[in-house]
C-alpha cells in the first residue's frame, strides 16, 4: 500500500539542494558532503543502473520510496512480534508512510529514506530477538545497524537502546552469535571504506572535470573533501564542518530541551495525528507494564535521535532527523491500540480500525503530495545556463543551484563542456584570472559573493540572474 501511494506521488524533477546531490552522486559513484553516506551511494547507484525505467532522478526516487515502505513493513512485523492484530500492525505502519515527513521523503531522492528503513529493520530484528531469542535475528539485526550507520551516522544512536536489549536477554546469547554479530556489524560499516578508494580512483583517472581548471582535489559530486588522504578522511567523517560536536555538547543543557520539545512534538501531532499521539503514550505506558526493558529500549530509540536533532539547528532540514523516533511511536501506537483491545474485549472491534482510520485520515490531509509528479523543479535554471552561455564556460554555482546543474552536466549531459565549480566567487577569485588567460569564458549563477580585482561582473537577467566576468 505504501509503495503504490508513493509511486503515484514520486518527485522526480531535476532538483535543487541536497536533493539534487542525491540524484547526482549514486549514478557516478562519487562522495557526496559529509559524512558521505556510502550505503546509500553505492545501494542507490547500483539500482539506477540496472533499474533502467525513467529518468535517473525518478529512479533514484522510486528507491527511496521502496527503501521508506520497507520501513513501513518493518513497523508492521515488529507489531507482530508483540502479538498484536494484523490489521493494527498493518495501520500504524501506514500511519508512519502516511505522513507529511515520512510521505514526502520518501518520495524523493533522499538518503534518510534508506537510514530509516535499515534502523526499522534494526528494530525489528532487535523485537524478535528479545521476544523468541532467534539468534539469526540477532545477526540480521548487527547487519541491519551497520548499514544504517553506513547509510547515516544518525543510526549510532541506537547504540543506547541496542544496549538496554542486549543487556535484557544477555543470558541467551552465544559466544558464536555474538561473534557472527560483530562479524555483520562490521562488515556493514566497511562500506566506508568506500570513500578513500573512490576518491583514490576519481584523482588518478581524472573524473572530476574540476580538475582540468587547476583546482586541487576535493570538490563537490565526485570527491568532496579528497577523503583518499588520511587527514581528509577523519576531518569528512567527524563531521566538524557541520557542527556535529556542538550537538552532542547541547544534550547536556536544558535549554536545548526547552526549544527542542515543543516544536518535535508539534511536528509529532502532525505526523501521527492528536489521537496517534494518545496512543503512543498508552502504548508506552502498556509494554512499560508487559516489558520494562523492550519500553526502555524503545523510548532511547526514539529519544537520542530526537535529542541530538535539538541541538543541531544547522540542518535545513531538521524533520528529517525525526524518522527514527516517528517510525518508533508508531510501533509504540499500535501498541497501544493493540492495549484496548487486549484490555476491553467490547472495544476489540474498534480498536483494530484505529490506526489504519489514522492513516486514511494523514492521506487525506496530505493528499497535496500528490501533485508532485507535476513539479518541474531546475529545468528553468538548466535552460537559462545552455541558452546564455558558451560551451567552454566554467559556471560557479552556489550549492543549491550546483546540485541541479551537476545532473545537467554528469547524469543528463546537456551541459556539452561546461564544467561546474560549486563555488562562491571568492572560493575561486585566485584562479579566475588564469582560466581567462586560457580563453574560458566565466559565469557566476545566481548569487555573487566575492569579487576578482581587475574584473567587473555583467548581469544578464533571467531565471536565475547570470553574472558574466569581464575584464575591466
Amino acid at each position: 500500500m505504501p509503495l503504490t501511494v508513493y509511486t503515484a506521488s514520486l518527485e522526480s524533477a531535476i532538483s535543487y539542494w541536497d536533493t539534487g546531490e542525491s540524484q547526482v552522486v549514486p549514478w557516478i559513484f562519487g562522495i557526496a558532503h559529509p559524512t558521505g553516506f556510502p550505503a546509500f551511494t553505492i545501494a542507490a547507484g547500483i539500482f539506477a543502473h540496472v533499474f533502467a525505467i525513467g529518468t535517473v532522478a525518478w529512479r533514484i526516487a522510486f528507491f527511496s520510496a521502496i527503501a521508506m515502505s520497507a520501513a513501513s513493513w518493518a513497523i508492521f512485523r515488529a507489531l507482530r512480534e508483540l502479538r498484536c492484530d494484523t490489521w493494527i500492525a498493518l495501520g500504524a505502519g501506514w500511519v508512519f508512510a502516511f505522513g507529511e515527513i515520512a510521505w514526502t521523503r520518501g518520495t524523493r531522492a533522499e538518503v534518510h529514506a534508506l537510514a530509516a528503513c535499515l534502523a526499522a529493520l534494526t528494530i525489528y530484528f532487535s523485537v524478535r530477538w528479545y521476544e523468541r531469542g532467534e539468534h539469526r535475528a540477532f545477526v540480521l539485526g548487527a547487519l541491519c545497524w551497520g548499514l544504517a550507520i553506513a547509510t547515516h551516522p544518525i543510526a549510532g544512536l541506537l547504540a543506547p537502546a541496542l544496549l538496554v536489549v542486549l543487556f535484557a536477554r544477555r543470558g541467551t546469547i552465544r559466544l558464536r552469535s555474538f561473534a557472527l554479530a560483530l562479524l555483520m556489524l562490521s562488515c556493514g560499516l566497511a562500506l566506508y571504506a568506500y570513500l578513500p578508494i573512490r576518491s583514490a580512483m576519481v584523482t588518478q583517472a581524472r573524473l572530476d572535470p574540476t580538475l582540468a581548471l587547476g583546482d586541487p582535489p576535493g570538490k563537490a559530486f565526485w570527491d568532496m573533501n579528497h577523503t583518499a588522504t588520511w587527514d581528509g578522511f577523519k576531518h569528512f567523517l567527524s563531521g566538524s564542518d557541520f557542527g556535529v560536536g556542538g550537538a552532542f555538547a547541547a544534550a547536556v543543557k536544558w535549554q536545548t530541551y526547552r526549544d527542542g520539545v515543543p516544536p518535535f512534538l508539534k511536528e509529532l501531532w502532525r505526523e501521527i495525528t492528536a489521537f496517534g499521539l494518545l496512543l503512543t503514550a498508552g502504548g508506552m505506558v502498556a509494554l512499560f507494564r508487559r516489558s520494562p526493558w523492550l519500553a526502555a529500549a524503545l523510548f532511547l530509540a526514539a529519544a537520542c535521535p530526537a535529542i541530538f536533532a535539538f541541538g543541531y539547528p544547522t540542518e535545513a532540514d531538521l524533520a528529517r532527523y525525526y524518522l527514527i523516533p516517528f517510525l518508533v511511536a508508531a510501533i509504540l501506537a499500535g501498541y497501544g491500540a493493540s492495549a484496548i483491545a487486549r484490555a476491553s474485549p467490547e472495544l476489540r472491534a474498534i480498536s483494530m480500525l484505529l490506526m489504519p482510520a489514522i492513516a486514511v485520515t494523514l492521506l487525506i490531509v496530505n493528499r497535496d503530495t500528490f501533485q508532485q509528479p507535476s513539479y518541474t523543479g531546475a529545468a528553468e535554471l538548466i535552460s537559462t545556463i545552455v541558452a546564455s552561455t558558451p560551451d567552454d564556460a566554467v559556471l560557479l554555482a552556489p550549492w543549491i543551484d550546483s546540485t541541479a546543474l551537476a545532473y545537467a552536466a554528469y547524469v543528463d549531459h546537456s551541459l556539452g563542456h561546461r564544467i561546474v565549480d560549486s563555488a562562491w566567487l571568492s572560493d575561486e577569485a585566485a584562479r579566475v584570472p588564469g582560466w581567462m588567460r586560457q580563453g574560458r569564458h566565466v559565469y557566476v549563477v545566481d548569487q555573487v559573493f566575492g569579487s576578482v580585482t581587475g574584473y567587473r561582473l555583467i548581469r544578464i537577467p533571467g531565471s536565475p540572474d547570470l553574472f558574466r566576468v569581464a575584464k575591466e
